[in-house]
């Protein structure tokens, strides 16, 4: 798994808190001391993306860190799952594509994703940890990291 923020750090499978609080020590103070405390640090402008192959942990630390930093976790099989429990349009062609047991396209993921961060900013939110996107090339280059960035 990695954490892509300013920098990449690789982590592997047995990768634990503190491998997270030797990565982020360094960077900022008031992360290390709520690494060290488990004190949640509030106004934190974090955005990160976690990567990796699927049961690495990405959800797991993410969901950790999500909660101590008090920034979303944004996990794009979250995003699918809440729009299939409402009802619409979407909602139907979303189902009709998991039923035949296909990949969500591209473009569905980044306008979900879209809609998700641009109502966390009105809502005032500070930063976000991405789980799940980019996993294609194609969502990796859209326009969705001009947003991010």
């Amino acid at each position: 798994m990695a954490v892509l923020s300013r920098s990449v750090a690789p982590f592997r499978r047995s990768c634990c808190v503190g491998s997270i609080r030797r990565f982020c020590s360094g960077a900022d103070s008031k992360l290390a001391a709520a690494l060290r405390t488990g004190k949640p640090v509030e106004g934190r402008n974090v955005q990160w993306v976690f990567l990796g192959c699927p049961g690495v942990g990405k959800g797991t630390y993410a969901a950790r860190l999500s909660n101590l930093l008090g920034v979303p976790h944004i996990s794009t099989g979250d995003l699918v799952r809440q729009e299939l429990s409402t009802p619409g349009p979407l909602s139907s062609q979303l189902a009709e594509i998991v039923k035949q047991g296909k990949l969500i396209t591209d473009e569905i993921i980044i306008d979900l994703l879209s809609k998700r961060l641009e109502a966390g900013e009105s809502k005032g939110e500070t930063g976000f940890i991405l789980d799940g996107f980019p996993r294609t090339i194609r969502q990796a280059v859209s326009s969705i990291f001009s947003v991010i960035a």
